[in-house]
């Protein structure tokens, strides 16, 4: 009947262990010796060498084949509670310097060296209680039950003398050391998963943020790059822009068009008299006057200085008239004040119809401009319409 030959098993499993303690340490990101992972991962280390070391026994000093592993034995049961006191959120001062651990190394190899494993019980039980009460959720239970197994296999191997029965409680350390290692990497690799979803969630929250942002700054530079600064209304490329695409529409579907060329008449004055801040605010209570004469549909834009257009899709000449006149009349019911005095507005408003003969909004508006021109002539104060563009 075979039975497992003590040497080799002690060999395999020192290799098998030595090399799982190497691979995990290796892929932990933390070698500090403050973290369960890197703890378990050099008691693993240690425990491969001692069983390696014991196997070669005859083969090399006794100092090498049973003091050393005596030592790297308690080095693994130290390691194994250093690992198990990592856990604990706010860790006693004491516990991150080296020597508490170096005395306690050195007392529990001295105790192995007299008793043997058993030593290691005390350590086990102590981890279990630090397990018990700090260990993450994911892995809590079963990290208490395998150094609680450990612990018991070798208070019952002590109680019943199992002395034949060394292989097999080797094996069984054995395992339990990878199953150690194996638990820990199941935990960090959940608290990994769980730290990048929280990052994907983070980022994702920025990402919506930005795209907002970003949204909000290019309404704004829209805005800038379309509106007048004082006045709010349409600045004058967004007037063109619309027009050229008012006048196509026109063209396309047959509609009429106008536009309207409104300047408040004696604007100089009003500036050298009431001074320039009264002045713009002559021109922001006239813009606001076009915008609210405008229809849905409708466009009203500042071209520059006093001078203001509106763009009427589908107006003919008489309707045009209409809001024209509605227009110049309002104006003088218009509340601008400067110390106590009124502050008179009157219009002049010219109308340009679209026409065949129009190659463009420039045309458009050049004949606006025209008729604006000839209601200056006229005294100011009125609305004229343009002539029908030349063949």
């Amino acid at each position: 009947m075979n039975t497992l030959h003590p040497g080799t098993c002690e060999l395999t499993l020192g290799i098998a262990c030595f090399a799982i303690g190497i691979a995990f340490i290796g892929l932990h990101a933390v070698r500090d010796g403050r973290s369960a992972g890197s703890n378990w991962s050099l008691a693993a280390i240690c425990q491969g060498s001692a069983w390696i070391l014991a196997s070669m026994g005859g083969e090399l000093p006794a100092f090498l084949t049973i003091v050393l592993p005596t030592v790297l034995g308690a080095a693994n049961a130290v390691l194994l509670l250093r690992g198990a006191a990592s856990y604990m959120p706010a860790p006693s001062p004491c516990l991150l310097k080296p020597q508490p651990w170096t005395g306690l190394l050195l007392a529990t190899a001295l105790l192995y060296a007299l008793s043997g494993a058993t030593a290691r019980v005390p350590l086990l039980l102590a981890s279990i209680a630090l397990l018990a009460f700090h260990a993450p959720r994911n892995g809590r239970l079963i990290l208490c039950a395998l150094f609680g197994i450990d612990a018991a296999w070798q208070l019952l191997g002590a109680a019943a003398g199992m002395a034949g029965m060394a292989a097999v409680g080797e094996l069984l350390r054995g395992a339990l050391t990878i199953l150690v290692i194996a638990a820990q990497f199941r935990i960090e690799s959940d608290n990994a998963r769980t730290s990048l979803q929280a990052l994907a969630d983070a980022l994702e929250v920025e990402s919506l943020q930005l795209e907002k942002t970003i949204e909000a700054r290019n309404r704004e530079l829209h805005e800038i790059a379309t509106t007048d600064f004082l006045t709010g209304i349409a600045n004058r490329r967004q007037f063109m822009a619309r027009a050229e695409m008012e006048l196509e529409r026109s063209r396309r579907y047959g509609h009429k068009l106008a536009l309207l060329m409104v300047d408040i008449d004696h604007f100089k004055s009003i500036n050298d008299s009431f001074g320039h801040p009264t002045g713009d605010q002559a021109i922001i209570a006239i813009g606001r006057h076009c915008a609210t004469a405008c229809r849905r549909s409708d466009l009203a834009a500042r071209l520059g200085g006093e001078e203001f257009a509106i763009l009427l899709p589908s107006t003919g000449e008489n309707e045009a008239r209409i809001v024209a006149e509605r227009l110049r009349a309002g104006s003088q019911a218009l509340q601008v004040r400067h110390q106590g005095r009124a502050v008179p507005l009157k219009l002049s408003i010219g109308i340009a119809c679209l026409e065949e003969e129009d190659t463009g909004p420039d045309t458009l508006l050049a004949r606006a401009d025209q008729a604006l021109y000839e209601a200056k002539n006229a005294g100011r104060d009125c609305v004229r319409v343009a002539a029908k563009a030349a063949a």
